[in-house]
């Protein structure tokens, strides 16, 4: 677990995962990835949503949530979907602080 934007998460491919929101920076857009096999890695769906915050120019995805679901008719037939919303975020090291009042 890491500390950056104000958050704990992780980081994947060079994006902040967190499963809140964070405070300040871009909102990018709404993502979301998919598998159909059972026996997914969770990596290969952080693999997908970090390629789509480049591709937005973002750095983090905020509200990382992921579920695994399966259908009425057969619990083989499992899927993976993981979701959140790229952002382009400030980390708080590099954000000007104003002066402190005297």
């Amino acid at each position: 677990m890491i500390h950056r934007f104000g958050r704990k998460g992780t980081e994947f491919g060079g994006v902040f995962f967190t499963e809140g929101p964070i405070v300040g920076g871009t909102k990018l857009g709404e993502l979301m990835a998919e598998s159909r096999k059972q026996n997914t890695n969770l990596d290969e769906l952080k693999q997908q949503l970090a390629s789509q915050v480049k591709n937005l120019g973002g750095n983090a995805l905020e509200n990382f949530n992921y579920v695994q679901q399966g259908t009425v008719f057969s619990f083989s037939s499992t899927r993976w979907r993981a979701t959140g919303t790229a952002v382009r975020a400030i980390d708080d090291a590099t954000s000007q602080m104003p002066p402190p009042s005297i």
